[in-house]
This record gives C-alpha cells, structure tokens and sequence, in this order.
C-alpha cells in the first residue's frame, strides 16, 4: 500500500520552519546564559530535558530493541554527535553567534562529502562547485593570517565534522529502524555521554 505521508510536502514543510524557530529559540536562550552555565551542563540539560518527550514511545522502544549492528551504529552516532554538541555549546560562549551560524553550515558541506565517500551516491559537477564555494566561504570567515583564531571558531569546525558524522549515521539507521527510534536513541545516547562531565562540572 502506497504511504500517503509521501504525499504530504506542506505538513514536512510546516515542521521543518518550526523546528527552524525551535533552534532559534535555543541558540539565543544558550548565548544569553553564556558562561553562567557550564558548557557541558547546558548540552546535558537540552538533552536530558528532552528526554521528556521521547517517553510515550518507551513501549515501542521496547518492543522493537536494535540488533548488535544498531548497537554499534547508535553508540558511534552518540559519540559523534555528543563531541559536536559539545564543541557547539563551547563556541556559542566564545565567538559572535554570526560566526556560528556561517560556520555551521559547513555541516551539509561534510555531509555531501562523506555520503560521496562512504555511502556511494554520485557528487555531480554542480555539488562540486557547491562545496568549493562553501569551503571558500568559510575561509573568508575565519581569515587566517589576517587575525588571530578564537578556539570557538576551531570547535565550530570541529562541530561541523562530528554533526555530520551523525547525520552519516543516521541515514545508515533510517533504512533499519523506525526513524522516531532513531531520534529517541540519539537523544539516549548523548544524554547518556554527557552525564559524567555535566556533573564533574555541575552548578
């Protein structure tokens, strides 16, 4: 039987823009605390918080546990994606969040690249081009040898790399597993590796 949801583009829309104001509201609710809040507490508490969420969907969590394979896959995205939110939170408080946001479109740029590499799809012309000119893009924002980098601006990088290491990821586990699941065991698995350095810094 055909799935109507592929049908249905304005409802994907309409949750994508307000998935868009949800990360606006976060990113201006973390540059505001700024260093009042540890770094590594602040990550904890946005996963930890929305764990919430995830709990009417513990029956099927349950009923459906992922394969040694999934495993794997699921802890190596939360490895992943815990040191990119972790890099994200550190330069949030260090760098204009201009600088982030440029930067944090490098994500994609990786993306494509390691789906090229890893997961075989073809990189035609026009996304070779593409990520030349995000790669330019990037190095007139950082502008090397004309002022001295922030480390907020080398963990940026670092966040590009390890977000889109979990996404890799995840596109691997969306052809195995129901895709809430895949969502619920990232927020899981991250909130799980940031506990021991959220309460070793705890305030």
């Amino acid at each position: 039987m055909e799935d109507t949801r592929a049908h249905r583009p304005g409802r994907g829309i309409f949750w994508m823009v307000l998935t868009g104001f949800q990360f606006v509201g976060m990113t201006a609710l973390v540059k505001s605390l700024g260093t009042a809040i540890p770094v590594y507490q602040s990550a904890f508490l946005r996963f930890a918080l929305g764990l919430v969420f995830f709990i009417p969907l513990v029956p099927s969590l349950m009923r459906a546990l992922p394969t040694g394979r999934q495993v794997r896959l699921i802890a190596a995205r939360g490895v992943a994606h815990t040191i990119g939110v972790s890099l994200w939170f550190y330069a949030m408080v260090r760098i204009p969040l201009a600088d982030v946001t440029a930067l944090n479109y490098l994500n994609p740029i990786y993306v494509t690249l390691g789906a090229s590499l890893f997961l075989g799809e073809r990189l035609a012309l026009r996304r070779l081009i593409a990520v030349g000119i995000a790669l330019l893009g990037a190095v007139v924002i950082l502008r090397p040898g004309f002022r001295e980098l922030d480390p907020g601006h080398i963990a940026m990088l670092g966040t590009s790399l390890g977000l889109a290491t979990s996404y890799l990821i995840a596109k691997q586990l969306s052809t195995q597993m129901n895709s809430a699941h895949v969502v619920a065991w990232l927020s899981i698995a991250v909130t799980i590796g940031l506990m021991p350095m959220a309460v070793t810094h705890w305030v």
